[in-house]
């Protein structure tokens, strides 16, 4: 286990449950872990210093989110339809966001507009220019201001829950640079509907984006 991510584990103040159940999802969706590889509580129990109570909790909320699987008296394994699970979560987190967009559309005011303006300029030129980089860090950007802008603490809280999953999605899918135009095509409509306070509008179109963008990512 690298000691940055041990250091990282003894310096944050969340649980260390948590802490290792975002370690080993990421590393799970990023494909560090390929399916069927076997996750042994006391190596990695071993590697994070710690029992191998916090190790037995994190493998329940994985398997919770389909992502590992335990079988009895064999151990924990990484499931072996991984991506089945990610589009799912996607479609979930396309539902929030669309609601999100909506409400951002209606409740957002005139300063709010300035600042969802000099982003998606932002993103314009970074397309324009190619800067997968960049594209990525305003793309994040944007989703999250909308968010702000929505006002609603439980759609930003169940949202930010599955960042690991935004963030797989959104890196595979600009990996293509056919898919930087599409992106923000897209995202400049969201915009433009918020912009004309269209709820109806917004939810649709964003919900359509983050379907369409996970589709290009997993398949």
């Amino acid at each position: 286990m690298d000691k940055d991510i041990q250091k990282k584990i003894s310096m944050q103040s969340r649980s260390v449950r948590d802490l290792i159940y975002d370690y080993l999802k990421e590393a799970i969706i990023n494909g560090e872990y390929e399916p069927g590889f076997h996750l042994r509580e006391r190596e990695l129990a071993k590697a994070f210093e710690v029992s191998t109570t916090p190790i037995k909790e994190a493998f329940r909320l994985l398997s919770n989110e389909g992502l590992v699987s335990t079988l009895s008296r064999k151990g924990t394994f990484v499931s072996d339809d991984i991506m089945s699970s990610v589009e799912e979560i996607a479609r979930v987190r396309a539902a929030l966001e669309g609601v999100a967009a909506r409400f951002a559309a209606i409740k957002r005011t005139d300063e709010e507009l300035i600042q969802l303006e000099a982003i998606i300029n932002q993103m314009e030129n970074f397309t324009n220019e190619n800067n997968r980089e960049k594209l990525n860090e305003f793309n994040s950007e944007f989703h999250q201001f909308i968010r702000k802008c929505a006002r609603n603490g439980f759609i930003f809280k169940q949202v930010e829950s599955v960042h690991s999953y935004d963030q797989y999605i959104r890196k595979k899918a600009l990996s293509n640079i056919e898919e930087h135009e599409k992106a923000f095509k897209e995202h400049f409509l969201i915009y433009k509907m918020i912009v004309d306070q269209d709820p109806d509008g917004a939810e649709r179109v964003m919900r359509e984006h983050i379907i369409r963008s996970a589709k290009v990512a997993l398949y």
